[in-house]
């Protein structure tokens, strides 16, 4: 059975993979992401004897991003074994893409409208815009979430193509995570709305 995880709505599509995968804890799990995907390894695990369990599972993550070659020939031995096969990505498959194993198991995890706004603001000199929606998105409260979401749409910036310049964009990136860590240890000496707010103005402004 495949069971597949997707969704711009990633901290949750993540959640629902993770509780997944806990849920077949005692199972051998053979977990890749899509740097890791490597098709001599994959069929070893699903052929090969395994010393620790009766069950196995194979978890790709973002296995649709790899090169279309590769994934054609993943694609055969996923449909081919009986293994369990837990996949997820990091954005909203299309029609086609789900097609691609037509009696799995789907899961989609899709973002807030107040919290995609947010995000879509997320541009140089666009504070005037991004203000009002950063602040509808803190009365959604759901803050870790938020942060989240901001904090991977910075990081892929930085990993792709951005209208950012390159140090302020990684400064940002940087703050929020010391943000994360301060806020969940307990050791911020402000309000995290503000916190957050004051680090995207830096960026925006």
């Amino acid at each position: 059975m495949v069971y597949i995880f997707h969704g711009d709505n990633i901290a949750d599509s993540r959640a629902r993979f993770n509780q997944f995968l806990d849920n077949n804890a005692k199972a051998d799990i053979l977990r890749l992401d899509q740097k890791q995907i490597d098709l001599n390894n994959i069929n070893n695990f699903l052929n090969g004897t395994s010393f620790f369990s009766d069950q196995k599972v194979l978890a790709l993550t973002n296995p649709f991003s790899i090169s279309k070659p590769i994934f054609a020939k993943l694609v055969e031995v996923i449909l081919k074994t009986d293994t369990t096969t837990c996949l997820i990505q990091d954005k909203i498959l299309t029609l086609a893409q789900l097609k691609t194993f037509p009696k799995s198991q789907v899961s989609l995890s899709k973002l807030n409208n107040t919290l995609f706004q947010c995000l879509n603001q997320i541009k140089p000199h666009n504070l005037s815009s991004f203000i009002p929606a950063l602040d509808l998105a803190f009365r959604q409260d759901m803050f870790d979430l938020l942060l989240y979401l901001i904090k991977n749409n910075l990081r892929k910036q930085l990993a792709s193509y951005s209208r950012f310049e390159t140090t302020p964009l990684k400064t940002a990136y940087l703050n929020l995570i010391e943000l994360d860590f301060q806020n969940k240890t307990g050791q911020l000496s402000t309000q995290k709305e503000i916190a957050l707010q004051r680090i995207m103005i830096f960026l925006l402004r």
